[in-house]
């Protein structure tokens, strides 16, 4: 009886377009693959937990990790950094920066910043500010977030989305942009390199800003 009701009311609603028997357990599989959370919608809740206590033990000074890069790369991303294919993926190194910043592109919302880190005026590292953050370095820093926990590349792709998008919530979102230039900074985050000569593009996950960085 239950599966003949099922069928008329299937029926009914698919007047327009034809009608199709449906189990019973296949509309319950549906109904649970629907109710299944989004890929990432976990992040928000980890991040205080999990990613900034990582980022806190892990990150080194930048000019500490551009030492040993200049000595090897891979020698450098193994002691400093991170990646989860073991050959042929960049590697992720969690930073410091500390410095001024000397340069600020705040217009495009792919927006930068730029900081002297040594003193001579130039810039040794670019902050991603959002609100758009390019790139996945925040995700693949991360050795408890794997691929494999995830059912395919897409999900997987929402999963990094939904780090940068807290990493501008939490820390850049409201960032003084026409006050960054001249700015002493500290900023925790994460830069991706796929050669030693590659630039180091810093997406942040915390800064601090001003004379009391």
């Amino acid at each position: 009886m239950t599966r003949i009701l099922m069928f008329a009311v299937l029926c009914a609603a698919s007047a327009l377009s034809g009608c199709k028997f449906v189990e019973t357990a296949e509309l319950a599989a549906r109904a649970q693959a629907s109710a299944k959370p989004a890929a990432g919608s976990d992040i928000a809740g980890r991040w205080d937990g999990e990613v900034l206590p990582y980022f806190t033990q892990k990150a080194k000074p930048l000019a500490e990790i551009k030492a040993a890069v200049a000595g090897g790369l891979d020698a450098a991303g193994k002691t400093f950094g991170y990646r989860e294919v073991p050959e042929g993926a960049p590697w992720n190194f969690p930073v410091v920066v500390t410095g001024t910043i000397v340069e600020a592109n705040t217009q495009s919302r792919a927006a930068t910043a730029e900081v002297d880190t040594d003193g001579d005026g130039k810039s040794d590292a670019t902050l991603q500010l959002g609100p758009v953050i390019k790139g996945t370095s925040i995700r693949d820093v991360l050795p408890f977030v794997s691929f494999t926990s995830y059912a395919n590349q897409i999900e997987y792709a929402e999963v990094a989305k939904a780090f940068n998008t807290q990493a501008f919530e939490r820390a850049l979102k409201d960032l003084p942009r026409d006050k960054l230039v001249g700015s002493p900074v500290e900023v925790v985050g994460v830069f991706t390199l796929r050669g030693a000569s590659d630039k180091v593009l810093v997406t942040p996950v915390s800064v601090k800003l001003g004379a009391g960085s």
